[in-house]
């Protein structure tokens, strides 16, 4: 069967290397093996997963081995400050004791953390190794999992120590999302409601209408919202793989001060999802004081964000703490940021010219 015979298809990346699918359904996890081999033919997969997650990893293996490929699994500890460059050696022990080939695959069963540094690992052992994709949770499913960007962090910041490398596919089994924590679902809602609020307002309206089904995981509406906001992603993406060509850049709407907010706190009080909330209201604020937004969709977005349960202030760390963490942030560029903003609900825009002032004032006002 070919991949695009899967009615669950959300959407093919188009990248440097070739296309691939993103598989966005509900309680398709067990078909895994098969749809591997409908884009490759491993002879061995290496699961990395977190050490959570035993459940769907068993249940991964019984799938893979069913289609007889061959699985070994490294379970790492879960959480952002495991995401390493000790951790990646770790596993690169792991791949050669096992006698890891090219020719075979890395699959991440995860959350963000597992995605990200198995890429890493995949993009940097023997050369580059093929890797596939189970995003275990919501925000990994609609963000982290799409668009090939896989790193590691350092003492300094987030994601600095990385590359782009593709995936062979994405599969996203919705159903999984019901053994997920409460916070960690509500902080996945941030990323999808962002990408409403930067490139579709359509979408942004269906979260407004659909708040109770959306949060309970109705499988028709919880899928379809996914789907769509997978498809913004990948679209997106197509065009601009490496962020050559200012349009990924719009992904990282509320991203300045939400990564600031992660590094300031030791990457621990935050999830990324809550920390990005806060932080586009922050871009949201600087927008308004440019003159881009109007008072209404300021409040528009902070009534939808809150309405999600996600925070939309901070407290107890000193804003010079936060000023001085967004100054290696990845989007400077000569000294400065380049911030991603709003002029209306649905359509961002980019601009390096923010007063420091606004962006101090912004700071102030997500500030409980």
């Amino acid at each position: 069967m070919k991949t695009h015979d899967y009615h669950d298809l959300a959407a093919s990346v188009l990248a440097s290397n070739g296309s691939y699918p993103v598989w966005v359904g509900w309680d398709i996890l067990a078909e895994i093996g098969e749809r591997i081999k409908s884009v490759y033919d491993p002879s061995v997969i290496y699961i990395v997963s977190d050490d959570r997650l035993h459940h769907h990893v068993r249940k991964v293996k019984v799938a893979l081995e069913r289609c007889t490929i061959e699985t070994h699994i490294f379970f790492m500890p879960s959480g952002e400050s495991n995401k390493t460059l000790t951790t990646v050696q770790h596993v690169y022990r792991w791949l050669a004791e096992k006698k890891a080939e090219r020719g075979h695959m890395i699959l991440g069963v995860g959350g963000g953390v597992v995605g990200d540094l198995a890429g890493f690992v995949a993009s940097t052992y023997l050369r580059g190794l093929r890797f596939g994709l189970v995003p275990t949770t919501l925000l990994a499913m609609m963000d982290a999992s799409i668009g090939g960007k896989v790193a590691v962090d350092l003492p300094e910041g987030k994601n600095l120590v990385g590359s782009f490398y593709q995936p062979i596919f994405v599969l996203s089994d919705v159903k999984l999302l019901r053994t997920l924590p409460s916070r960690e679902l509500t902080s996945g809602w941030s990323e999808a409601i962002k990408h409403g609020l930067i490139l579709d307002s359509s979408l942004f309206e269906m979260f407004e209408r659909n708040i109770l089904q959306i949060k309970t995981l109705e499988p028709d509406l919880a899928t379809e919202i996914i789907r769509k906001s997978v498809t913004v992603k990948a679209n997106v993406v197509s065009q601009d793989e490496k962020e050559t060509m200012g349009v990924r850049i719009l992904l990282n709407y509320g991203h300045t001060v939400g990564h600031a907010l992660e590094a300031a706190t030791g990457f621990g009080r935050y999830l990324h999802g809550e920390a990005v909330s806060i932080g586009m209201m922050a871009a949201a604020h600087i927008s308004r004081s440019m003159g881009l937004l109007s008072d209404d969709n300021v409040h528009r977005q902070e009534c939808l964000l809150k309405r999600y349960g996600l925070p939309v202030s901070f407290s107890d760390i000193r804003i010079e703490t936060i000023l001085n963490a967004m100054k290696s942030d990845k989007k400077t560029s000569d000294g400065s940021i380049r911030w991603v903003l709003l002029d209306e609900i649905g359509h961002a825009v980019t601009s390096d010219q923010v007063p420091q002032e606004f962006v101090n004032d912004a700071v102030l006002q997500v500030r409980s």
